[in-house]
């Protein structure tokens, strides 16, 4: 449930416009701001559905780990950031993995 209330408010933030700059900074296009603030609000509304039917969870934290595995990537990667600023997305990413994983097993 934590983890779903967090993708919601930092999903709900990127929709919004807020992380703008930062998408700008990437060099990626604008329409990555509605795609990405997308994918984390559907994945928190399957976390929280998957509590009921363990193959949306699966889902969910398969899109959510996929899209935090794409941040911690374009922060190293494209913005050339140093690692310690992609750490939160990776723990991001094992968590919502671990959750498929806890279903899947």
């Amino acid at each position: 449930m934590i983890l779903a209330a967090f993708f919601f408010v930092t999903g709900s933030k990127i929709i919004s416009g807020k992380m703008a700059e930062e998408f700008k900074r990437f060099g990626l296009p604008a329409f990555f701001n509605v795609l990405t603030g997308a994918f984390e609000l559907i994945g928190a509304a399957g976390m929280l559905i998957g509590i009921w039917m363990p193959t949306i969870a699966i889902l969910s934290g398969l899109l959510l780990g996929g899209t935090m595995l794409a941040a911690a990537l374009t922060l190293i990667v494209l913005a050339k950031d140093p690692f310690k600023k992609a750490i939160p997305a990776l723990v991001l990413f094992a968590l919502s993995i671990g959750i498929s994983l806890y279903h899947i097993l």
